[in-house]
């Protein structure tokens, strides 16, 4: 339903259509363009001026979908992910923002319909959860007589994002896009926030841990902390007393959620504030709310953290590293940075790379941990891990370095010698701040590539050397594959459409997953994009089983010998011959019912799909040259199709063997090499005894 029975319309500007049917935004104007004196012209904008115009949502989408247009086949669906709903009133944009994320704050606490109640119910609604007026009740209550109309779009949004949670950060992705911002100047990238909220969930050991961000509007660590956290956790937020627009949007945010946010007595987190029991600090500098602080506002910030902390808390603390990390030329600045290092909490230094502010990719930022220093380790012994990752790339491996290594430098001196850095050097706190004026660096640079004795290295190649022998011979068997041939060639090919009709095959559409959901060590193979593209290999990406059954109650699995497919954003085609995958939208399943009868092999299908070029997208072209619904699909002989699929599985699995030979071969050659490298390992003639050395 594009239109409440209100009479409110959605509306679409140029960058949203553009977004919505996933297309590039010159696209949509050469629509506009060369569409004016057609039978079936682009629909005139409703309002706004030269090259802000807006256009009826329902009109664009239905011309986008009889002209079978864009890469987007859930148009309809997706709609109010990317429309803006066009009201009667002289409410500003930030009213309006405000509004609907209270709205859909109010939302996720009372699941369900808003526009089943009306506007006198929904406001006694929220003065009964917001009765003090401190994160909603003004923002809905400005709606006025608009306020039905807002709470049926809010609605709308919600099922286009498949809950509240998607659709209140696809407003605030929205609103950082399109306007300049103190939000916007800030930004993190996601790399940044998850090494952020990595690190702090790995210093969470007691359940009780209560979590404070010191700024009074950013939310994105805390956000980024919470997903990062066990989900039977039910974590509190502490927050400030200040009653600002920025506040406000960070308790909307936090609920959103799933925080539990309990206000602190004193107004602010000053030098008086102390936290009772265990807690994590999460701060970045600067903030939303103190985007001009000085590289001195930055430290006695800190300080200030520092001072607050006993035995139990800690702190992760993100900022530029020309604050934290590098020479200082203020004396002051150089002063209070000294005075913390004595403080003796500053156990972990890591220097991060350039491009993790989204508005300036040049500053390079660093993270600071802070811990009460251990009683049994005298002063002069105390030390501080450091590390640089200023030329890493900051992936899931990197992420999982630091976290490693921080955790490390929380233990006791014994742990931390037995520990093995990955990035990090274990320096005295003194020689720190006799070296503070040249900048705090990894004076000595670290090797990561070898962490065994020789002994385990020789016994590493052996085990390789056997296994690639015997994988070997299964490579080299001898193949034997019997084939007839006949002077004339006739194909016997079926659309797919007929196919679907006459239920032979099935088209199943991929699951619709948050990509934060989507990860490495989970129990279920994720299949999208990236994997029928080969961007990244088969198996990388997975997702927790617990995880995904409860995000999709009505999730659907591959089944083995599921074709996968793509036409977005560029054509491909695999088969699952495991199954018991997780197929992710835009991918699609083609799912053969039965070869047998049917005659559709699938690892044939596959193949000739890819031959034929069936989905590409021709040079220029805005789409492809073929829909999926008239794709041909070759039908093999009921009586040839046993001997066939047994003769593709054989060759299926010489290949996968082939696979496995040359992923051992790399594994032994990069054993060998790091072994003789590091003088662990010496390559001598396999016919010449010679005695062990050392």
């Amino acid at each position: 339903m594009l239109e409440s029975a209100l009479g409110a319309r959605l509306l679409l500007s140029k960058p949203d259509i553009a977004a919505l049917a996933k297309v590039q935004r010159p696209v949509v104007t050469m629509w506009i363009a060369r569409n004016k004196s057609a039978m079936f012209p682009f629909p005139s904008p409703v309002a706004g001026g030269q090259g802000n115009e807006v256009f009826d949502a329902a009109e664009v989408v239905e011309w986008i979908s009889r002209r079978g247009l864009g890469n987007n086949d859930s148009l309809h669906e997706d709609l109010a992910m990317y429309a803006a709903l066009e009201h009667e009133s002289d409410l500003d944009a930030d009213t309006v923002f405000d509004g609907l994320t209270a709205l859909l704050c109010l939302k996720s606490t009372l699941d369900c319909q808003l526009d089943e109640l009306s506007s006198a119910d929904l406001l006694d609604e929220v003065d009964e959860l917001d009765p003090d007026d401190e994160y909603m009740y003004s923002e809905i209550e400005a709606f006025g007589e608009q306020l039905a109309t807002f709470a049926w779009f809010v609605d709308r949004m919600t099922d286009a994002s498949f809950g509240p949670v998607r659709a209140f950060e696809t407003l605030v992705a929205q609103k950082l896009r399109r306007r300049k911002s103190s939000f916007s100047e800030t930004a993190l990238t996601q790399s940044a926030l998850n090494l952020v909220a990595r690190v702090g969930a790995s210093l969470v050991e007691d359940e009780r841990t209560r979590f404070v961000d010191p700024s009074t509007g950013g939310s994105d660590l805390m956000v980024a902390l919470r997903r990062a956290l066990p989900e039977t956790m039910s974590p509190v937020a502490l927050y400030s007393g200040a009653d600002t627009a920025e506040s406000r949007m960070k308790l909307r945010r936090l609920a959103v959620h799933e925080w539990h946010s309990q206000k602190v007595d004193h107004d602010g987190f000053d030098q008086d504030f102390t936290v009772p029991g265990p807690a994590l600090f999460l701060a970045q500098y600067p903030s939303p709310t103190a985007v001009a602080y000085s590289d001195v506002e930055i430290l006695s910030a800190i300080d200030n953290i520092a001072m607050q902390m006993n035995d139990s808390h800690r702190a992760v603390i993100i900022a530029p590293a020309a604050v934290l990390v590098e020479p200082l030329r203020r004396p002051d600045a150089a002063r209070l940075r000294s005075d913390l290092l004595r403080s003796d909490r500053v156990r972990a230094v890591v220097r991060l790379p350039e491009g993790l502010v989204v508005s300036r990719p040049g500053q390079p930022m660093a993270l600071w941990v802070l811990a009460s220093a251990h009683a049994d380790v005298k002063p002069v012994d105390r030390w501080t891990v450091i590390a640089d990752l200023g030329a890493t790339e900051l992936d899931d491996q990197a992420i999982e370095g630091v976290v490693s290594d921080v955790s490390a430098a929380m233990g006791s001196w014994h742990s931390i010698r037995a520990h093995a850095f990955y990035f990090g050097v274990i320096a005295k706190t003194s020689v720190l701040l006799a070296d503070d004026a040249r900048g705090l660096k990894v004076r000595r640079q670290r090797d990561h590539r070898i962490r065994t004795s020789g002994a385990e290295a020789a016994g590493r190649v052996l085990e390789l050397t056997d296994s690639l022998n015997v994988i070997g011979r299964r490579v080299s068997a001898s193949v034997s594959v019997a084939v007839e041939y006949s002077e004339s060639f006739s194909q016997n090919s079926v659309l797919v459409a007929d196919l679907i009709a006459r239920g032979e095959i099935k088209i199943v559409p991929g699951n619709r997953v948050d990509d934060s959901d989507i990860a490495g060590g989970g129990d279920i193979r994720v299949i999208g994009s990236d994997e029928v593209l080969a961007r990244c290999k088969l198996g990388e990406r997975t997702i927790d089983r617990l995880a995904f059954t409860h995000q999709n109650p009505s999730g659907r699995y591959t089944e083995p010998g599921d074709v996968v497919f793509c036409t977005s954003p560029a054509f491909g085609v695999l088969v699952d011959a495991e199954g018991s995958s997780v197929v992710i939208w835009p991918a699609r399943i083609l799912r053969v019912i039965d070869p047998c009868s049917s005659g559709l092999i699938p690892e044939l299908v596959a193949r000739y799909l890819i031959s034929q070029q069936s989905g590409s997208r021709p040079t220029s072209a805005i789409r492809s040259g073929a829909r999926w619904r008239s794709w041909m699909l070759p039908r093999v002989s009921p009586e040839d199709v046993h001997q066939a699929l047994s003769t593709l599985e054989e060759l299926r699995e010489r290949r996968r063997a082939a696979v496995e030979l040359i992923e051992t071969i790399d594994t032994l050659t990069t054993t060998l090499a790091d072994g003789v490298a590091h003088g662990a390992l010496t390559v001598v003639s396999p016919n010449v005894q010679h005695t062990e050395r050392g």
